[in-house]
Formats: structure tokens, C-alpha cells, sequence
């Protein structure tokens, strides 16, 4: 079924006059930021204000938070509205009218961007990367080849199960982090469609400190999913970087803290646990010193496929030494909990220079846990405030029970410790 063709047309504000294509193939984000699919330079908008979808044969407009909220023609949405042609949204300072496309000049309308339904954002193709260009002996390969829409430009860094690529967005035309699925962790279709279906769950998320997925599909052997692309470093780097002796300063570590339990919040709203909550996977992005979760479900979906087989006995997923306890005993027994674990061995790690506890294997470190305790942060670095020093060691308890009893509830601590020692987060942090 061809896609009906849409135009949105900004009749009033600083971009009057700005035409958008739109079908309905995808998502249709409305807002001033680089995530958005408009960028209207309307300073009234919020990066992300409100999206349009294509459900069931009509067409919905979603607010996404934005300041202000969203009026459709004149009345205020709540949460959501369906839309008419020639219905005419208000954001901001702006106001936007849709329209079908027949009947238009087509060459004043912009670049054709795509609207579709929620559930359809994952693209499945069967053809293989690139038939002119010779086949690729491994993930590491697909360099200069195209999977999808994305051209693959560099490696940037590989593991057992995955490879992550900088690559290039060909029709949104933006730089993209592409991580591809090495293809014995999904070896039939049956695997591939639970590994995309579990990565499909985190599409809807739009959040300040959480890596942003984009798309995720399957093309001839290789799963892909195509995220935000963060100019920065990794925490893993940062920990490289200060050396086996090192320690960053308190008060930076206070703020990935709070960050973290910032994208920990939103991922609990989901009911999504991250289940590798590592160095690895918290990004420094440059341009803000901003702290964002990345891999949300990843793990989550590794377990749809032959991850577990592939596994060799006694190993586990996810970075050892900064898993909590019981993932170690019962994976399938981990929550929330399980994450603020993770976090609090990735901020003892920087304080300290060291993980919690560091082992040789799985009974090794189970053998740590049960017999020593890590020593508390402020004793290994001088003007360490105590008070975030606490807040670390309860991160790190044994049990889930003894922990916080949400991210909410650490915010409040991690808020409390901020106010007492006269730093802060960020504009808006405790909203």
C-alpha cells in the first residue's frame, strides 16, 4: 500500500514559510533540536516538542513534553489528538498547518522525511550489504559497505557479540552510532525477530542522559540497530585515562551520578532494566560534559539469542567485576536494583581507581563478595565529601533490599549531598 504524502507548512513564527515532507512510513518528530525532524529555529520549541504517527488509519499528534505543551486547531492536547487535513498545530511561537501533498509545486517542498505507524520502525530487509562491493569475511568488514540506509565509515569499537560503527545516515543525512549483532549470536530469523522486537521497546524513549535509538532491523545475516552519535568519551576511557592509581574528582563523579540516575528514572517509567550498567556504557559527551546511558536493552535482547549458548560455562554478559551479586548467582532474578549496583561500582571505580571487588572469574568474585568489603571511597581520596561516600557504599550493599528503594529515592540523596556541599547538576536536574 503506498503511503499517503503529507506536507506540514509553518504558516506563523521565525520559520514561516518552511514546507516538510512527510509520509507515512515513520515518525514524524516536531521540534528545534537535532533529534527532530524539523529544527525550527523557534526558541520557544523544546528540541523534542511533539510527534505525529500513522496509526490505524488516522493520523495522531503526540505531545513529547515540549514547553508550553501543543494546541491543535486552538484547543490544547493532552498527551494526544487525532488530526485533520489542514488541521494547524501551535508550538512555541510557531504554528504549523498539514496538508496532502497533491496539488502542491513539489519543488518548495523540503526533503522528504517519513511518518509511520509505532510498531513499524523496524525495517527487515533480505538484501545483503552492498552486492557491488565484495562480500565482507567478518562484522568488522562491512567498513565502505551500506546496511540499510547507513553508510558504514569507521570502526569504532568491537566485542564478542557486537561492533559499533560510525556511520552516516543517507536519507536523514546525520552521523549515527550503527552497532551490528556478530551473526552466530543470531544465527535463524526466529532469533533476529526477538532480538529486534526486544531493541523495538526502547524506540518510543526521549531522554536528556539515554542514548537515543533511532531504528533497528535486519538485513541478509546482520542485526542492526542505528543510535544517537555522542562526540565524546566513554567512562571506560576516563578510567584508562586516570590510570590504575588515578581518581577523579568527587565532584564530577557526584554529577555522572546524578546524571545516570537521571536515565536509570526514566528507563524504570519503561519498566526497562538495563542489566549492564558499565563503564563501557556511560558516554562524556564533549560539547556539555553531559553523562548519557547508552545500550538500554541491549542486554535484554542478547538473551533472545544464542548469547547464552555461546557463552562458555560460568561466564556472564556484562563487564564482571561492576554486576551486582545476585546477577552473578540468578540472572534472571535481577531489577532496578541490579542496575543501581552497577552504577555504584562504575562511581567507586573513579573515586577509587579500582572496581569494588576484582577477580580472576566468576567464583573468584563470588568467593570477594561473600568474604571481603570494599573499603569506603573516602578513605582512599582525600576531601572526599563522606555523605556521597555513603550514598556509593549503599549502592553497593549486597542485597537488593538494603539499596535504595527506587532512582527516585537516590536522586534525593544524591540532591541532598549536592545542596549541603554547594554544587549542582544542571539547570532544571531536580524537576
Amino acid at each position: 500500500m503506498t503511503p499517503i504524502r503529507y506536507v506540514l507548512e509553518i504558516t506563523d513564527g521565525p520559520d514561516a514559510g518552511r514546507r516538510f515532507e512527510v509520509d507515512s512510513s515513520e515518525p514524524f518528530v516536531i521540534g528545534r533540536g537535532s533529534d527532530s525532524h524539523t529544527q525550527i529555529r523557534d526558541p520557544k520549541l523544546s528540541r523534542i516538542h511533539c510527534e505525529l504517527n500513522a496509526q490505524n488509519g488516522s493520523l495522531t499528534l503526540a505531545d513529547r513534553g515540549g514547553a508550553g505543551g501543543v494546541r491543535l486547531d486552538g484547543r490544547p492536547i493532552q498527551q494526544s489528538a487525532q488530526v485533520s487535513t489542514d488541521g494547524v498545530i501551535e508550538v512555541g511561537d510557531s504554528r504549523i498547518k498539514l496538508t496532502l501533498l497533491d496539488g502542491l509545486d513539489a519543488p518548495t517542498v523540503g526533503p522528504q522525511v517519513a511518518l509511520a505507524p509505532v510498531q513499524s520502525s523496524v525495517k527487515q530487509d533480505t538484501a545483503k550489504p552492498d552486492a557491488s562491493k565484495p562480500e565482507p569475511k567478518s562484522v568488522r568488514d562491512l567498513v565502505g559497505h551500506t546496511l540499510h540506509r547507513y553508510r558504514i565509515d569507521k570502526l569504532v569499537t568491537s566485542s564478542s557479540n557486537s561492533v559499533v560503527f560510525k556511520a552516516f545516515d543517507t536519507r536523514r543525512e546525520r552521523v549515527v552510532a550503527l552497532k551490528v549483532l556478530q551473526p552466530a549470536m543470531a544465527s535463524t530469523d526466529v532469533q533476529r525477530e526477538r532480538f529486534i522486537r526486544a531493541m523495538r521497546t526502547v524506540l518510543p524513549i526521549r531522554h536528556d542522559n539515554i542514548v537515543r535509538l533511532y531504528k533497528a532491523g535486519k538485513q541478509g545475516p546482520y542485526c542492526w540497530a542505528a543510535m544517537q552519535w555522542v562526540d565524546g568519551i566513554s567512562v571506560r576511557e576516563l578510567i584508562d585515562h586516570v590510570g590504575v592509581s588515578g581518581m577523579l574528582d568527587w565532584k564530577e563523579v557526584w554529577r555522572l551520578a546524578v546524571d545516570i540516575a537521571l536515565a536509570l528514572q526514566e528507563a524504570e517509567k519503561h519498566r526497562i532494566i538495563h542489566r549492564n550498567v558499565t563503564p563501557s556504557n556511560i558516554l562524556r559527551r564533549q560539547n556539555d560534559m553531559r553523562y548519557l546511558l547508552t545500550d538500554l536493552i541491549f542486554t535484554r535482547a542478547l538473551e533472545e539469542t544464542n548469547a547464552a549458548q555461546l557463552t562458555r560455562p560460568g561466564d556472564v554478559i556484562g563487564d564482571l567485576c561492576f554486576l551486582a551479586p545476585e546477577r552473578l548467582l540468578d540472572a534472571t532474578q535481577c531489577d532496578g536494583r541490579s542496575d543501581q549496583y552497577s552504577l555504584g561500582a562504575t562511581l567507586y571505580a573513579l573515586l577509587t581507581g579500582h572496581p569494588p571487588h576484582e577477580a580472576f572469574g566468576v567464583v573468584d568474585l563470588i568467593d570477594k563478595f561473600r568474604r571481603d568489603d570494599p573499603k569506603p571511597p573516602h578513605e582512599c581520596q582525600l576531601g572526599l565529601d563522606e555523605r556521597f561516600s555513603d550514598v556509593v557504599m549503599k549502592l553497593l550493599r549486597k542485597t537488593p533490599d538494603q539499596r535504595f528503594l527506587s532512582p527516585s529515592d537516590l536522586l534525593r540523596q544524591l540532591q541532598r549531598v549536592g545542596q549541603l556541599a554547594g554544587i549542582e547538576a544542571g539547570l532544571g536536574v531536580w524537576q
